[in-house]
This record gives C-alpha cells, sequence and structure tokens, in this order.
C-alpha cells in the first residue's frame, strides 16, 4: 500500500517505495525499480525492508511505511505513516521522518517521536504527510484525524488534510489551516495528499472516503497552497469496470517522469494485490 515514486534520473528507473504487512498486520518499507521508459517492466526488487517497524512502545511499533520521498542536499528524506495499535480503537496513527545518505541502502530514523506531536488543536491522530521544497521553504500537507466515527457498525477516523511549514524539513509549524474539508452528507474522511505546483498552480490528488461506497480519488487547486478549490470531477480517473481496482482506488502519488505523467495508486482493499499505475492521457500519445 501506499505507492510513493522517485525518479532515478541517471539509472533511468522510478523507484516506487511501499508499504507491506506480515500475518501481523505489522508495516514495513520495501521498494520496486520500474523502468522509466515503461513502468510496466520490472528491473529490481528490494531484497530487504528498507524501514523496518519502530521499537516496542514507540509511535511507529505496529508499522512504518511510506508517504513521501524528496532529496536534501546529500540525503534523501522518506516522511512516513507510523502506525500504533490501541485497546478502545484499532490503532493510531503518526507523521515520522527517515534519513537515507547517498550511497546508502537503508533509512534511518530521525526521531522516535512523530514530527507533528498531538496538542489540543490536533488530539487523535496525523499521517500520510506530502512534502515539497518551494520559495524557500518546506511544505507539507497531511492527514488529520478529528474524531472517531462509527460507519456501519465499525470505527474509523474522521479526517481532513492540513497544512505545515519548516525551514529545515525536520521541524514543523503547524496553524492547523484545514485544506480540503468534508462534505458532511457524503463523506468522512479526505488523505493521502499528493501536490505538484505548475505554473504557479498547486494541484493536489488526494483519497476520498464516502459514507455510502469505498474510496476514490479527488482533486484541488490552489494558488497559494493554503485555501484550495475542490474539482473532483476533474481527478481524470476513476474505477475500473473489473480487475484489481472496481471496487475502490486510492492513495495516489503523481509524478512527472520524461514527459509524462504518472499517478501510482492502490486498488481493492486498500491495496490487498498491490499498486499500479495510470498516465495523463494527454502524455500518452
Amino acid at each position: 500500500m501506499m505507492p510513493t515514486p522517485e525518479y532515478l534520473e541517471t539509472e533511468n528507473l522510478i523507484r516506487v517505495y511501499f508499504g507491506t504487512t506480515d500475518k501481523d498486520r505489522n508495516g514495513r518499507t520495501a521498494y520496486v525499480d520500474l523502468s522509466a521508459d515503461n513502468p510496466s517492466d520490472i528491473i529490481h526488487a528490494s531484497e530487504d525492508f528498507v524501514l523496518d517497524v519502530g521499537g516496542i512502545g514507540f509511535f511507529d511499533d505496529s508499522g512504518a511505511i511510506p508517504s513521501c520521498i524528496i532529496s536534501v542536499k546529500k540525503n534523501k528524506f522518506l516522511y512516513y505513516v507510523g502506525f500504533q495499535r490501541a485497546e478502545k480503537v484499532p490503532y493510531m496513527l503518526y507523521c515520522g521522518l527517515a534519513k537515507m545518505e547517498i550511497g546508502s541502502t537503508k533509512f534511518i530514523r530521525q526521531s522516535n517521536s512523530p514530527i507533528i506531536d498531538r496538542n489540543e488543536f490536533n488530539t487523535i491522530s496525523n499521517a500520510a504527510p506530502y512534502v515539497i521544497y518551494d520559495e524557500g521553504i518546506y511544505k507539507m500537507w497531511y492527514w488529520l484525524g478529528k474524531e472517531w466515527t462509527t460507519i456501519k457498525g465499525k470505527l474509523y477516523i474522521k479526517a481532513v488534510i492540513c497544512y505545515a511549514e519548516s525551514i529545515n524539513g525536520i521541524n514543523w509549524i503547524s496553524d492547523y489551516n484545514v485544506c480540503i474539508k468534508l462534505d458532511p452528507e457524503k463523506e468522512f474522511s479526505v488523505g493521502r495528499p499528493c501536490v505538484l505546483k505548475e505554473d504557479e498552480l498547486y494541484k493536489m490528488w488526494y483519497s476520498v472516503r464516502y459514507i455510502d461506497k469505498l474510496y476514490r480519488i479527488g482533486y484541488a487547486e490552489s494558488t497559494d497552497g493554503k485555501k484550495w478549490v475542490r474539482k473532483d470531477n476533474e481527478a481524470g480517473i476513476d474505477v475500473s469496470e473489473n480487475g484489481w481496482d472496481s471496487e475502490m482506488i486510492c492513495y495516489p502519488a503523481v509524478i512527472k517522469v520524461k514527459g509524462k505523467t504518472y499517478m501510482f495508486y492502490n486498488g481493492n482493499s486498500n491495496g490487498v494485490t498491490g499498486f499500479g499505475y495510470a498516465v495523463l492521457a494527454e502524455d500518452k500519445y
């Protein structure tokens, strides 16, 4: 789940980090290398995990799966989702950060604490951070859990998408500005944002969890990265008529590679059979 692509230009590869769970539902991060000319062509798969679960009692002791990767000087920063199981609710989620030095094959945690911790505005969970370096600062959009709610007899987190800033990509300040709000008549969660900036316009793709149907992918635009206009009907993708993504689509990650725009995403059961990709139609021919 949570495919997180990175373009390796010198190797002509798209490396996609992803989360995978064991029989006890503990999540870890691995990757697969795809041809940048044809992402359907698998070149190599990691033989070991590049990020393991955290120590017992830490915020990520039940899982550490990727959400966003960026290059910072001679390092790579992997922003990830840390899982911790709970007793009265199924789990808690948090934003984590790990670093990999160029030439290394493993990510090292930067802290045993979340990079955005709980407070009076952020009382439950935060996760799925997406970061870009823009206008001299690091900008993050992330999933913020507001409350637990029961849908058809099952507990879920009601969540929105918020914004934060940093001067170093490590220490973050958030005013808890809500970028993507919920339609309370139809939805109970939006999350896993992915943001690209093109021609001074911010474009965001994200997951939408509906009350009466499973995940779909939404889309929004902004001129400042803080105030967004939802345009979900312009997301450009929906479920297939049959197959691995016929029931739901979620966790989009959009990347531009060699003149094409790709969206990597999960399908049915949040990615039970893996992940797939789509290519922007205007780039395809």
